[in-house]
């Protein structure tokens, strides 16, 4: 009987799968042996399922702010060790940063980040948490409103930039993102942004605070088929639901509602349209 080989991932499966770039996944291997590809007749490399697993670990490990040197010496078992919740090395010298309002050494940190990460963890375990950290010290008195402002400009800044970077597939169609009427806030809308150019698809930036009409208006002259809509925990409840629904139905035939942020999880299904629930759904 013969042997059968078992699964073997190409390594867009692998940067799907772990958020990691081809180029990082690459440096890896280059650098500290690991993953050890399998190589096709065609010459070709391909991965392992254990390779992957062993992947994940190491992307949230390094997303953490441990150097990659470590976590590709490091076994599984000790991975998870590290793995246990604690505090992001990465995000409080971020926030150190952000409390002096050193931007060059914020612009610095985040651009070593997302180059050693990939779009995803970055987004995730970096961008994400650090602006929980920056909200709540807001919110105790810790910081000052201009540090809020001054992190949401630098931050505004790249995401922007790695937005313009990214390459358009065909294929992939295209989506509208926007916030609906009295939502101005702006950095999960650039995230989710990223999200989707990071996959080729074509991505239309329609801006915030927007009437209803507008962002249908807008998707039929772009002829986009996905309308992505971003709510904050502010925007939530009976209004933006009703407003969903006035905008599923302006929307042209074909064209799908999405919405994600921390409002979505909040606001009562609607039949039509999807919720996104964190970014790795995107």
């Amino acid at each position: 009987m013969a042997k059968v080989e078992p699964e073997l991932l190409s390594i867009g499966d692998i940067c799907s799968e772990t958020g990691l770039s081809a180029d990082v996944v690459r440096v890896w291997e280059r650098r500290y042996g690991f993953p050890v590809p399998v190589r096709l007749p065609s010459g070709h490399r391909r991965y392992r399922q254990e390779d992957l697993h062993q992947l994940r670990l190491m992307a949230e490990a390094v997303a953490q702010g441990h150097r990659p040197s470590l976590v590709a010496r490091t076994g599984e078992a000790a991975l998870k060790r590290l793995l246990i919740p604690k505090d992001n090395p990465r995000v409080e010298r971020l926030f150190e940063a952000v409390t002096t309002l050193e931007t060059d050494g914020m612009r610095g940190l985040l651009k070593e980040s997302i180059d050693e990460l990939g779009w995803k963890p970055f987004l995730q375990q970096v961008v994400a948490p650090l602006l929980d950290r920056v909200g709540m010290a807001w919110a105790e008195g810790a910081i000052d409103i201009h540090h809020e402002h001054l992190v949401t400009e630098v931050l505004e800044d790249l995401l922007r930039q790695l937005r313009l970077d990214c390459r358009i597939l065909p294929g992939l169609g295209s989506v509208l993102l926007s916030t609906l009427p009295g939502e101005r806030h702006r950095l999960g809308l650039l995230m989710a942004a990223l999200a989707y150019a990071s996959q080729g698809v074509r991505t239309e930036l329609l801006g915030v605070d927007l009437p209803v009409a507008s962002i249908a208006q807008a998707a039929r002259a772009l002829k986009v088929d996905r309308v992505a809509i971003s709510l904050s925990i502010q925007s939530s409840g009976e209004t933006t639901r009703r407003l969903l629904m006035d905008l599923k139905d302006r929307l042209p035939a074909g064209c799908h509602l999405l919405i994600g942020g921390q409002g979505a999880v909040r606001t009562r299904k609607i039949e039509g349209v999807e919720r996104m629930i964190g970014l790795e759904v995107l």
